[in-house]
């Protein structure tokens, strides 16, 4: 098969700031999701990483890296504040 490639100039990308801090560097980190046995595949209880971003200087995870919540309007959505703070 023919994989056409395409070039992008990075430059030219805007870059994802804290909406706590501005800082613009972030660290891999995973939310933790426990799973009830009555919906797990399994019927046992299950933890479920979800991996998502948090900022490097303040920890503050920005909203567009939550995972979507089904049922939940944009328009209704309030700013999430983590709930723990990564320490350094």
């Amino acid at each position: 098969m023919n994989k056409q490639q395409i070039n992008v100039d990075i430059s030219k990308a805007d870059d994802i700031t804290c909406e706590n801090c501005g800082n613009y560097t972030f660290q891999e980190v995973a939310l933790m999701k426990r799973l009830s046995p009555l919906i797990s595949p399994t019927g046992k209880e299950a933890v479920v990483p979800i991996p998502t971003f948090a900022c490097n200087a303040c920890g503050h995870i920005n909203k567009r890296f939550l995972p979507i919540t089904p049922g939940i309007q944009e328009a209704d959505e309030q700013p999430m504040e983590p709930r723990l703070k990564l320490e350094k």
